[in-house]
């Protein structure tokens, strides 16, 4: 089945919520089936239903038994088939064109038995397989059954569950900020890449590394001026010289991705040109939830975070009497803050010191190159004191992070996206280098958890510490600012108000999208008025709102409110008055324009009065939804600012001054 049927597909089901139990049903039966569920992409429906659960389109119940029933019938159809025919599966289409299927399903079965019926329904090329083959070996059918009804119960919320909280994500994110919907499907998207193809990657090394080694052995033996230089790496009788060789072809990939960067890009203008794109876009993205965040992970690349997290692993090293690998590490360290000196005539200016006006030349990859000699050079330490099967944890640990803090870094506007990379690459070259020396040299072993708990709790207590000193001056340092213009106060008055903005968003899953306020008084007077007549101002919610929305009975006093976004803004005033039902309440949240009213040089705010109720999904989450407010909600406001002059600009929008 093709994606573009899956689309369609769920697209017809977001209209038809009714057929979700009886379609789940067929798709999970279809895709436990031998052979035909090899092609059946079940997962990514399964992904794409559990996005429109969590959006609130259909229930979790009909469709969590639909899936378990078919997908326990399905494996009791294949099991059938494998007691059928017996050996015989093996002459059948595909198992004849294609037997290392059957034999690695055989082969998985008779290592774990039983188990493998359970763990076999969660890996994709196995799912369809194993109820055959558990049949074809003879295993009871009383066991299969017992397992196979686990395992299908617990197989449809877990593959649900993605979807489930992708979706919440998406409609709480559409709902608060709409910017923070596409700045959540890029971090999603990048980090998905780069777990993907580190894996890849690593698994085509893994499995092809030995013969390029012995091509690479027998081509530095016919030029001897480069074996000579090549020999000591490539030489056979290493016990690292596998890693080592791995090692040193990163090196060259690193080193020609360099020059590359180096020499394009302050001279050419198309990263010129990309660099500005990618600027303009983090900030068309910018928003005041994201924003917290990013510079969290920010600061990750501070000195006071990776000079800390260093010595207190060199100390260990020494401690441990590991002086070989406390040299390397050492040297490591020292060339990576030189590195962030030597580099710095390489590139042009961070887009912080361009929008500053600033002269002097600053590294937009400096923290970028230390930090990817940090972490990745920790990786190397550690990964040789893993088995070879469990060696690509930490370079998937040093891969998810870095790409984490180059997306925060340009997001914040604190690198050139061509900085990054350059940083980064040189980053990696470096830690190539002395990694082949270091694989090459220290042959005593250390405790890999112990340096890791050393390591990754220096960098956490050290990372809180930061963000407990540094994040609300970064936060003001790092803000946006707002883009102003001026407008004659009468003129405003008298027709100018439909040059305004009329949707604070455009997102079509945010029901109160109007903006139907529009205030050119002090903001003061307007809230001590409104207080007079029973509103109050609206306490807003911290960090703790991610465990305040998992109350599964909530109300107007547990669960605040969240800030909203217009233009990546957030409000600068929000009152709330209780609605005239429970789990109902009127809010008036107010943003500044970035007009300025002459010749009183007075801001002219953009308001939105709502009416905003507590949604709940699946009772594990729960969080306020905006509603339309109608004609007498706001002439009732309107009567509550009777001493300021109002008139209607539209019949849904009130100007007041």
């Amino acid at each position: 089945m093709e994606s573009g049927w899956t689309q369609d597909l769920l697209n017809w089901l977001s209209a038809n919520p009714g057929w979700a139990g009886s379609l789940i049903f067929l798709i999970s039966f279809v895709e436990s089936l031998i052979v035909i569920g090899i092609v059946v992409p079940g997962i990514f429906f399964l992904f794409g239903v559990g996005t429109l659960i969590g959006l609130g389109a259909m229930e979790l119940l009909p469709v969590w038994i639909g899936g378990s029933t078919g997908a326990f019938l399905g494996d009791l159809l294949s099991y059938s088939i494998g007691h059928r025919y017996r050996r015989h599966l093996a002459e059948i289409w595909p198992f004849s064109q294609y037997p290392g299927m059957l034999d690695r399903g055989m082969a998985f079965f008779r290592k774990h038995g039983a188990k493998s019926v359970f763990a076999g329904r969660f890996i994709g090329p196995l799912r369809p397989v194993i109820p055959a083959i558990a049949g074809m070996l003879g295993m009871m059918p009383g066991r299969f059954t017992g397992v196979c009804v686990l395992s299908s119960l617990l197989w449809t919320p877990a593959y649900l569950l993605p979807g489930i909280f992708f979706g919440a994500s998406l409609e709480v994110a559409s709902e608060y900020a709409g910017r923070l919907t596409l700045v959540l499907i890029i971090m999603v998207v990048v980090l998905w890449l780069t777990w993907w193809s580190i894996r890849a990657i690593y698994e085509i090394f893994a499995s092809r590394s030995a013969r390029w080694l012995g091509r690479a052995i027998r081509w530095s033996r016919r030029h001897p001026v480069l074996g000579r230089i090549a020999g000591p790496i490539l030489d056979p009788s290493q016990p690292e010289v596998l890693s080592v060789s791995m090692l040193g072809l990163l090196l060259v990939v690193t080193l020609w991705g360099l020059v590359f960067l180096l020499f394009l890009s302050p001279f050419a203008s198309q990263p010129q040109a990309i660099d500005q794109a990618v600027l303009a876009t983090a900030n068309s993205l910018r928003n005041h939830i994201a924003d917290p965040f990013m510079v969290l992970v920010s600061q990750l690349s501070r000195l006071w975070v990776l000079v800390p997290t260093s010595m207190a692993t060199l100390l260990w090293l020494v401690g441990a009497q590991r002086i070989n690998a406390a040299i390397h590490w050492l040297v490591a360290m020292v060339g990576g803050i030189l590195l962030q000196v030597l580099v710095s005539w390489t590139l042009r200016a961070t887009p912080a010191f361009q929008a500053a006006g600033g002269e002097h030349l600053y590294v937009p990859s400096a923290a970028t190159t230390l930090t990817t000699v940090v972490l990745g050079f920790f990786s190397v330490m550690v990964a040789k004191e893993l088995r070879r099967r469990h060696r690509k944890w930490p370079y998937l640990a040093t891969a998810l992070l870095m790409s984490l803090l180059l997306v925060a870094r340009i997001y914040l506007g604190l690198d050139w996206l061509s900085g990054a990379l350059v940083g980064f690459i040189l980053g990696l070259a470096w830690t190539a280098i002395v990694g082949i020396a270091y694989r090459q040299r220290a042959l005593k072993p250390f405790s890999g958890a112990i340096a890791s708990s050393i390591f990754f709790g220096t960098l956490a207590i050290t990372m809180a510490w930061q963000v407990d000193e540094r994040l609300d001056d970064d936060l003001a340092a790092l803000q946006l600012p707002l883009p102003t213009r001026s407008m004659q106060a009468q003129t405003w008055w008298q027709g100018g108000w439909a040059e305004m903005p009329v949707e604070r968003t455009g997102s079509k899953l945010v029901a109160a999208r109007r903006l139907n306020l529009q205030i050119g008084a002090k903001l003061e007077e307007i809230t001590a008025r409104l207080e007079e007549n029973g509103w109050e101002v609206a306490e807003l919610a911290t960090w703790r709102w991610v465990m305040q929305a998992l109350n599964p009975d909530p109300d107007e006093a547990s669960l605040p409110l969240i800030g909203k976004g217009y233009l990546g803004y957030a409000e600068v005033q929000i009152l709330r008055k209780p609605g005239e039902e429970d789990l109902r309440q009127l809010t008036i949240r107010i943003w500044d324009s970035g007009t300025v009213l002459q010749p009183a040089d007075r801001k002219l705010y953009l308001g939105q009065l709502s009416e905003e109720v507590l949604v709940q999904r699946m009772r594990l989450f729960s969080y306020w939804r905006a509603l339309p407010v109608t004609d007498e909600q706001l002439d009732a406001v309107a009567g509550e600012l009777a001493t300021f002059d109002i008139r209607r600009g539209s019949p849904q929008l009130l100007i007041v001054r």
